[in-house]
C-alpha cells in the first residue's frame, strides 16, 4: 500500500495505490482564504498523510505501508494514543478482541523517506487573545462551550468539519447552521474531510468497526489550526465532559477511561501538540471537562436554552427517527434530565418515550451489577438516581419510573443532600488558561444555585 499526499487550492489531496488495493485520490478541503495565509502546509502535511492513514491498512489487513512524506513528528503520541482507545473501539464489536486488534496494528511496517522535521510555524504577529475556534458539532457540549464562550465576551469561531460518512446528519446540519447565522450572526465555517471515506468499513466493504475512532480527534486538531492562522486566534476550544475520565471496565476486563480520547490526559496532550507544532502560537484548552453529563446537560438548558434547542446527540443514520435515534444511552440520558428539569421531552424532538421496559438496559442505573473499580458506570448510576427522583416529583410516568419508585425511590431519597453535592459541582481543577478559570468561575456560580434548590415541586 502506497500513500501519496498532494496539495491542492484548498487543502491537500490523498490517494491511495498498490497491488492489492486502490483508492481514488480523496481531498480535505479548507475555505480559499483560510487555506491560502496558512503558513505551515507542508508540516500540516507530513502529520495529515499518516493520521488519515493510520487505519486503512489495520481494516483492510496491508501488512506493509510506504509513505512519499517524511515521518510525522508526533508518531509516537498518535501510536500510543491508537493503542490505548482499542478497548474503546472493540467494546461493541463482538467480532473483535483487544490483544488481536493491538498485535495487528503493531505488525504493520510502515515506511517513510525520511525521519521527522521539527520546523516550527513562522511567527505571526497580531493574535487576539479574545478569539477562539471552536470544533462545532450541534452537540450538547460543543453547544455550551459556545454559550459560555458568548458569555464571557469571546469571539468564537465555529468549524464543523463534514466527513462525507453521515450524509443525513449533514443535511440537518445545513439547517441548523442556516438558523444559527440568522439568530446569532454567527457564521459556521467548513472544512470538507474526504479522505475520511477511507476509513469507513463500509466502503471499503468490510465487517463493522470502530477503529476510526482515534485518528478523528487529531485531524479535529490539526484541521483548526489553519482558522488559527487566518483569524489570529491562538486558542482551541475542545468540548470533552469530565465522564470520559472514568475508568470502566471494558469487555474482556480490560479498565481504561470510558472515552480515553475524550478525556482530560489527551486533552491536555493535544494541547502540548498544537503548542509545539506551532511555536507556542496555539494552543488548546477544554472548558467543560470540569462538568459532569447532568450538570452540563443542566446548565445548557437552563442558563442557555436558546443555544439547547440546537441540540443534536447521537447517530440517526440508521434510525426511523428524525432527531433521536432512541436506542441508545445518549437518548436515554437526556430524557430522564429532560424530565427532571421539567421540560418535556417531546418538545425537544424525542417520539417516544425513553422509560418502557425495553430501555431499562440503556441506564447504568438498571445495571444488574457494576465492578468496584467500574468509576465510570458508578458515577453516572447516580447522576440517573438523582434525576428519575427529580424527575418523580415532577409526576412522571412510565414502567421505568414505576421499576424506579420500587427499588430505588427510598434510598434515593435519603441520599438526596450527598448526590446532590457530588453532582452538582466542580468535578475537577480547571485549566491554567484564563478562559478556563473564567468558565470555571461561571459554572461555580450556577452550581452553587442548583445545590440550593428546591428539587420538590
Amino acid at each position: 500500500m502506497e500513500i501519496q499526499i498532494e496539495y491542492t487550492s484548498r487543502g491537500y489531496s490523498l490517494s491511495i495505490t498498490g497491488p492489492a488495493w486502490n483508492a481514488e485520490p480523496c481531498e480535505i478541503r479548507f475555505p480559499e482564504e483560510v487555506w491560502a495565509s496558512f503558513p505551515a502546509k507542508e508540516t500540516m502535511r507530513n502529520e495529515l498523510a499518516y493520521i488519515t492513514t493510520l487505519v486503512p491498512p489495520l481494516i483492510l489487513k496491508h501488512p506493509t505501508v510506504w509513505y512519499s512524506t517524511p515521518k510525522p513528528r508526533f508518531l509516537n503520541f498518535y501510536e500510543e494514543c491508537f493503542e490505548l482507545a482499542i478497548p474503546n473501539m472493540v467494546e461493541l464489536i463482538p467480532a473483535e478482541e483487544s490483544g488481536d486488534i493491538l498485535e495487528r496494528f503493531r505488525s504493520i511496517l510502515r515506511h517513510f523517506p525520511g525521519e521527522s522535521t521539527r520546523k516550527e510555524m513562522k511567527r505571526l504577529d497580531s493574535w487576539n487573545p479574545r478569539r477562539v475556534i471552536l470544533p462545532f458539532t450541534f452537540g450538547k457540549d460543543s453547544l455550551l462551550s459556545l454559550a459560555t464562550l458568548r458569555n464571557l465576551g469571546y469571539e468564537v469561531i465555529p468549524v464543523n468539519i463534514d466527513e462525507r460518512v453521515l450524509p443525513r446528519f449533514k443535511a440537518m446540519r445545513v439547517s441548523l447552521k442556516k438558523q444559527l447565522a440568522e439568530e446569532y450572526g454567527l457564521t459556521c465555517s467548513l472544512v470538507e474531510n474526504e479522505i475520511q471515506l477511507l476509513s469507513d468499513w463500509q466502503v471499503l466493504e468490510q465487517p463493522v468497526t470502530r477503529l476510526h475512532q482515534v485518528h478523528i480527534f487529531f485531524i479535529y486538531l490539526f484541521a483548526m489550526i489553519p482558522f488559527c492562522t487566518y483569524y489570529r486566534a491562538p486558542t482551541i476550544v475542545l468540548s470533552n465532559e469530565y465522564e470520559n475520565t472514568l475508568n470502566t471496565v471494558h469487555r474482556g476486563g480490560h479498565l481504561s477511561p470510558h472515552k480515553i480520547m475524550q478525556g482530560h490526559m489527551i486533552s491536555q496532550r493535544l494541547g502540548r501538540v498544537a503548542e509545539q507544532f506551532s511555536g507556542g502560537q496555539i494552543t488548546a484548552v477544554n472548558l467543560i471537562g470540569i462538568l459532569d453529563n447532568f450538570s452540563i446537560h443542566r446548565i445548557l438548558h437552563e442558563e442557555f436554552p436558546a443555544y439547547g434547542k440546537y441540540r443534536v446527540t447521537c447517530n440517526m443514520e440508521l434510525s426511523e427517527y428524525s432527531r433521536w435515534c432512541h436506542d441508545c444511552y445518549r437518548c436515554a440520558q437526556p430524557f430522564i434530565y429532560f424530565m427532571a428539569l421539567g421540560r418535556d421531552p417531546f418538545s425537544m424532538g424525542f417520539e417516544a418515550s425513553m422509560l418502557e421496559e425495553d430501555k431499562k438496559s440503556l441506564y447504568s442505573l438498571f445495571r444488574q451489577a457494576i465492578h468496584p473499580k467500574d468509576d465510570f458506570h458508578r458515577f453516572v448510576r447516580d447522576e440517573e438516581s438523582l434525576a428519575f427522583l427529580m424527575a418523580h416529583r415532577r409526576g412522571a410516568k412510565g414502567p421505568l419510573m414505576d421499576c424506579f419508585e420500587k427499588e430505588f425511590l427510598r434510598d434515593t431519597e435519603k441520599r438526596e443532600a450527598k448526590l446532590e453535592e457530588k453532582i452538582f459541582r466542580l468535578q475537577a481543577k480547571p485549566g491554567r488558561s484564563r478562559v478556563e478559570r473564567e468558565a470555571a468561575g461561571l459554572y461555580q456560580d450556577f452550581l452553587a444555585k442548583y445545590r440550593l434548590r428546591k428539587t420538590r415541586s
